[in-house]
């Protein structure tokens, strides 16, 4: 009786003290109006809404906290993913479990207006994304809140298109965080079980005269669409001044070799670590995980590779392969993120 009475009491205490720790995290958003996005043709809202989970001891302390940049996949928006539940309960258990140090989450706003996002690109089409994320979003956050503003203190994570993201902008952008972690990461590479240009329809992409079209559009093709604005842009290419992988020659459909080149040096991370070397090296932690039973082979064959090339180059990092599809084990209990990403940022983010 007094074993049971014992295991009972602890349940309870347990519960309780998870209880305190999710009720703790406080999430909370502000609208940021940015002066960089405003040139682009996406008719993008400039008025961009950011959410951020303040950590238990916020409002009591006057300590300065280490930061979680979060970039959400396309198809995705920061609206959507305060509305997940198991955000503010992972943060509360890793906390408990001393999973983690206290921290500030953000989940910045990468949405698009007439399509599901971008793919982060940077340029005179999309917008100036990484632009906006070193010059407004991080100057923002750290202004409006107590954060160690200093790069070995601010981490970028992202999921998807996110992960592949937070990686590009640590090349692009490099001195503005010093770590990252990416979570099935996608766009590594652009060759995988099939010929790229045999998934979109080409033949909608190029006839296409506005977004209204979009609206037939299924599978790979938004996707190709947005790959090509945000790394192949043609601003003399109207309505989506892009370049496309095809065009219409004749009637028929004719690969089109100057833009599969240039998609080629753009856009694959994989094609891009020769040109960021020194800005990889200089990270304090870089690691990206993906599922085995994504059902997109390519991603699984993409990331063994990235994983490769970076080993080329000696540049130091990790990488996992574990046994879920590209979405299933992360904002789980004891999932990827509270068991993986969140003690590595534990591990490589300085704390006050």
């Amino acid at each position: 009786m007094k074993f049971v009475l014992l295991v009972v009491l602890t349940a309870l205490f347990s519960s309780q003290s998870f209880a305190q720790a999710q009720s703790g995290w406080r999430a909370e958003s502000f609208t940021l109006n940015s002066k960089i996005l405003k040139q682009n043709k996406l008719d993008l809202n400039l008025q961009r809404e950011v959410w951020v989970w303040l950590p238990p001891g916020y409002d009591s302390s006057n300590k300065r906290y280490p930061v979680i940049h979060y970039i959400h996949n396309y198809g995705w928006s920061a609206q959507q993913m305060h509305e997940v539940d198991s955000i503010g309960e992972t943060f509360g258990r890793a906390l408990e479990r001393n999973q983690t140090n206290e921290f500030i989450f953000v989940v910045g706003d990468y949405r698009a207006t007439h399509t599901p996002g971008t793919f982060c690109g940077n340029n005179k089409v999309v917008g100036h994304w990484w632009d906006h994320v070193k010059e407004e979003l991080v100057p923002a956050i750290d202004k409006r809140y107590r954060t160690l503003a200093k790069p070995s203190s601010r981490g970028v994570s992202g999921d998807s298109i996110g992960g592949y993201c937070a990686i590009r902008l640590a090349m692009e952008r490099p001195g503005v965080f010093s770590s990252v972690y990416a979570i099935h990461p996608v766009g590594t590479t652009i060759s995988g079980d099939r010929l790229l240009r045999s998934l979109p329809n080409w033949r909608i992409m190029n006839e296409a005269k506005s977004y209204d079209a979009l609206s037939e559009m299924e599978g790979y093709t938004p996707v190709f669409l947005l790959m090509a604005q945000s790394h192949v842009p043609n601003l003399s290419k109207p309505p989506f001044y892009a370049d496309f992988m095809m065009d219409i020659v004749n009637g028929e459909l004719a690969v089109n070799p100057n833009s599969v080149t240039r998609l080629s040096d753009n856009f694959p991370l994989i094609n891009r670590v020769r040109h960021s070397v020194d800005e990889l090296k200089s990270l304090r932690g870089f690691m990206f995980d993906w599922g085995r039973y994504d059902p997109n082979f390519g991603h699984i064959n993409s990331n063994q590779r990235f994983t490769r090339e970076l080993a080329e180059y000696d540049i130091p990092h990790f990488a996992e392969e574990h046994g879920g599809t590209e979405w299933s084990d992360t904002w789980i209990p004891f999932g990827r993120v509270e068991d993986r990403m969140l003690p590595f940022f534990r591990r490589f983010l300085e704390a006050e």
